[in-house]
């Protein structure tokens, strides 16, 4: 097999990391501990930028360029389907990345905390607003394996183009100076316009019958805004989790937890783990858990 080159990766720069997809990762809220981390369209903004601090041989500390914080694992988890959220560098293991390349130019991102698991989707599939975890290496899965590539800096893109305005208005000065040349020659159609401004103005007065339509028209558009509108059918969905033939409902878990929380909350982030009974969550930005009984 043909080996492909490698980004080499160096301290104070940027890189994006890519899906198979193209589709790269990006922090959601990386204003604030617990931020999300999601699969998104690369538009160059910070978020979706991140920098290598090395810790030793092939690993790193992912840093996120808008916000600062790091790549790290929810509730400090070691199991599959563990999320990846942003945090504060606190110099723990779980922010510890180890950049494994392959013959082929991509890399896996493995946790130094989870015994090696690969950073991975959840769910098969790299789309847009795909979430990060960690799993065990799947051979041949293509959603853990990742394409590393520097970021050009925006700056020196932004210097090309101011430099590139003064030509442009160099070229556009003689324009401007032969309009005066032209000014006596605009002057000439006066007598002209005099003559025909009568007949213009009777002609549009013999069109006026013509608005008589307006009417019409306007009992048209209300007929349209007074028709019935289609009433949408909404699919109710009813979500339950079972292990060791105990059933919770997905619902009653979510209410159990904005009760443990007692607070009015905006966003909560839950990662249940049915083999410890319990459930884990992020809610606006404060880390809790609570149990739920599979037994």
């Amino acid at each position: 097999m043909k080996s492909v080159a490698q980004t080499v990766i160096e301290a104070d720069r940027f890189y994006t990391i890519a899906a198979h997809t193209g589709n790269v990762i990006q922090a959601v809220e990386g204003s604030k501990d617990g931020g999300t981390v999601r699969l998104g369209k690369y538009d160059h903004k910070p978020e979706q930028e991140w920098s290598f601090v090395r810790e030793g041989d092939g690993v790193y500390r992912i840093r996120n360029r808008a916000s600062g914080k790091l790549l790290d694992l929810t509730m400090t988890g070691t199991a599959n389907g563990t999320w990846l959220h942003l945090w504060e560098d606190v110099g723990g293991t779980s922010q510890m990345w180890k950049v494994e390349h392959t013959p082929e130019g991509t890399v896996r991102l493995r946790s130094s905390w989870a015994g090696g698991k690969c950073v991975d989707t959840v769910g098969i599939g790299a789309e847009v607003g795909a979430v990060l975890q960690i799993w065990q290496e799947v051979p041949g899965g293509g959603d853990q394996l990742w394409v590393i590539s520097e970021v050009k800096d925006r700056v020196k893109r932004a210097a090309k183009v101011e430099q590139a305005a003064p030509a442009a208005e160099t070229k556009a000065a003689p324009a401007k100076e032969a309009a005066p040349a032209k000014k006596p020659a605009a002057r000439k159609p006066r007598t002209t316009k005099k003559v025909e401004e009568k007949p213009a103005a009777s002609t549009v007065k013999a069109a006026e019958p013509v608005k008589a339509e307006k009417p019409a028209a306007k009992k048209a558009a209300k007929a349209k805004a007074e028709a019935p509108a289609e009433v949408k059918t909404e699919t109710k969905v009813n979500f339950v989790v079972e292990f060791n033939n105990k059933q919770n409902s997905v619902e009653d878990i979510i209410n159990n937890v904005k009760a443990t929380y007692g607070k009015d909350v905006k966003e909560i982030s839950i990662y249940l783990k049915p083999d410890e009974n319990k459930a884990y969550f992020v809610a606006d930005g404060e880390e809790s858990s609570m149990d739920v009984f599979f037994c």
